[in-house]
């Protein structure tokens, strides 16, 4: 007994059967997105971690610095080419703040030498940090990098944003977060 069936044109057969419904295209791109993107942003209204953090020139042990004042922490790595794209404009509203917003760079331990570098050469002057246990982004649930997370002057986590920021997006965040024009 012979239990397969031939067609002399499988091209219909092949056609219908491959083609997923556009609810599920849809759906695989709008998650694609959310988690390119970050998603919700639950960071909102909890505290600054509590990190070891070192001075990233001095390699002393080092705190946020922020004393009292907003703070934007922007995370960044040596190998990470937006991240090193957009240090000169983190570095230029840094200038044009002054002590008004703290400003520092936060960086993990993987190239610490290739991060002196890439800040050297982007002519960075405020403060770099390195996460020595790499805990900043697992418990903000950053996936990515270049990301940017913004506190207020009390410690306490007002956003954030996922992806390299323009000299004027940075501007314009901290003008709209904390009232201060860069």
């Amino acid at each position: 007994m012979n239990d397969i069936t031939y067609i002399d044109d499988p091209t219909p057969l092949l056609r219908h059967r491959h083609r997923a419904p556009m609810w599920v295209v849809l759906g695989v791109v709008l998650l694609g997105l959310l988690a390119a993107c970050g998603g919700s942003d639950d960071t909102a209204g909890k505290a600054l971690p509590d990190l070891k953090l070192t001075d990233l020139r001095t390699e002393k042990a080092a705190t946020w610095g922020a004393d009292g004042k907003p703070l934007v922490v922007n995370l960044w790595a040596s190998w990470c080419t937006p991240c090193k794209t957009e240090m000169p404009a983190f570095e230029q509203v840094s200038q044009d703040l002054g002590d008004q917003v703290a400003i520092v760079g936060l960086t993990d331990t993987m190239d610490l030498e290739g991060s002196r570098k890439a800040a050297d050469k982007a002519g960075v002057t405020y403060p770099l940090l390195v996460d020595e246990e790499q805990r900043f982004q697992v418990e903000l649930g950053i996936a990515g990098l270049p990301a940017t997370v913004f506190v207020d002057a009390d410690g306490k986590i007002v956003g954030r944003h996922l992806g390299a920021m323009t000299r004027d997006e940075l501007a314009k965040e901290i003008k709209d977060r904390y009232g201060i024009d860069a």
